[in-house]
């Protein structure tokens, strides 16, 4: 007698994109079963999709966290995470060395909606303390600091905030949860721009917000009534995107040092913010805090903007990029992009000079990215 076939089961070996903005229904009572939160019942892609919520599981762990919540940018990741915590009459700590988008944020718009934001150096933590007030929610730093590289003592900040009770969210774009997990140090929230590293291709927007559960399902409401979702595509990407994120990143980290030392050693080059240098202030701590010291760096060239603004062009394998994180090597000028916003005095006093041009060290090998800033710097 010939046994019975029984149908093939397979699963795909890559995680489906579920490319739908709404999902159907056969009842009235599975649409109520769906609205109550039954667990995989989706309605429609704003109040979450299959995709998304996959990245979500695997940001969660990447990061050391309960739960993650992915939105449409790193900045709107950002503000669902402060909004969902602060409100009109409240104050914020925040780094005084910011990306300018996040300076902007808070300076311009919070400002608005009647939050209060104290900017300090936050490397000197008895200055944090010493800002805190009764209506004090949040306490907001970069693991490291863009443009200028500084590295924040994450436990030292932990310890503050736990003594008065209030959560502290750090940024950790530049190092990605590879080199450092926020989380780990005492850090409540985490945040990341997925369209840097963690994609790392330079072809998708995204942002995510990591913490605990009870954090993270608070920001829910607000993330759907803003509608700052990224597309199940994007979050397909970035899920991609992730299975080589620890082999980039050691590469990120291999050229960075590299160049940072060559450009070290030459005669138009002012100075180098790398925290893999010797020389830099918080080399030990990042050593103890971060298992490399990351693919970012800058350094200040002779002749201010002039300076700068003949590398740039001189550059041929290198492009000019308003951001970073990608497989290319690529550059900035802070000045001109990304703090644009702000005042000369300010920029000058956050030592942001007109000839510092950052690095976002790529992929190629390492000796043809510093061959090629070795003739940028002859002019």
């Amino acid at each position: 007698m010939k046994r019975s076939m029984q149908p093939l089961r397979s699963r795909p070996a890559v995680p489906p994109i579920y490319q739908t903005s709404v999902f159907a229904f056969d009842s009235l009572e599975q649409v109520d079963q769906a609205f109550g939160g039954e667990a995989g019942a989706f309605v429609y892609s704003r109040y979450g999709n299959p995709s998304v919520q996959a990245l979500e599981v695997t940001l969660a762990h990447l990061e050391r966290t309960e739960a993650a919540l992915v939105a449409s940018s790193g900045m709107a990741a950002l503000a669902i995470g402060v909004l969902s915590l602060c409100g009109q009459g409240d104050h914020i700590i925040a780094a005084q060395d910011l990306y300018g988008g996040t300076q902007a944020l808070f300076q311009r718009d919070f400002s608005r909606w009647g939050i209060d934001v104290t900017f300090v150096d936050a490397l000197n933590v008895s200055r944090v303390e010493d800002a805190i007030r009764p209506n004090t929610k949040l306490i907001f730093v970069e693991t490291i600091s863009n443009p200028l590289m500084k590295v924040a003592d994450l436990s030292r900040l932990a310890a503050v905030k736990r003594g008065f009770g209030i959560p502290l969210m750090v940024d950790n774009t530049f190092a990605s949860p590879v080199l450092c997990r926020p989380s780990e140090w005492g850090a409540d929230l985490v945040m990341e721009s997925l369209t840097k590293y963690l994609n790392g291709h330079s072809d998708v927007t995204a942002g995510a917000i990591m913490g605990s559960k009870g954090l993270i399902e608070r920001m829910r409401s607000l993330h759907t009534d803003f509608g700052a979702v990224t597309s199940p595509f994007d979050a397909w990407l970035v899920q991609r995107s992730l299975q080589t994120l620890k082999l980039r990143m050691q590469q990120h980290c291999r050229n960075a040092v590299l160049l940072a030392e060559f450009l070290a050693a030459q005669p138009k080059v002012m100075k180098v913010h790398y925290p893999g240098l010797p020389g830099h202030p918080q080399h030990a701590l990042a050593a103890t805090q971060m298992s490399a010291y990351g693919g970012m760096l800058s350094f200040v060239v002779e002749g201010g903007c002039y300076g700068a603004a003949q590398v740039i062009k001189r550059l041929q394998r290198v492009d000019f990029v308003p951001s970073l994180g990608g497989t290319s090597t690529t550059v900035s000028h802070p000045a001109k992009t990304s703090h644009r916003g702000m005042t000369g005095m300010d920029r000058v006093r956050l030592g942001i000079d007109d000839g510092l041009i950052r690095v976002s060290a790529g992929l190629e090998d390492g000796d043809d990215i510093s061959a090629d800033f070795a003739q940028a710097l002859a002019w």
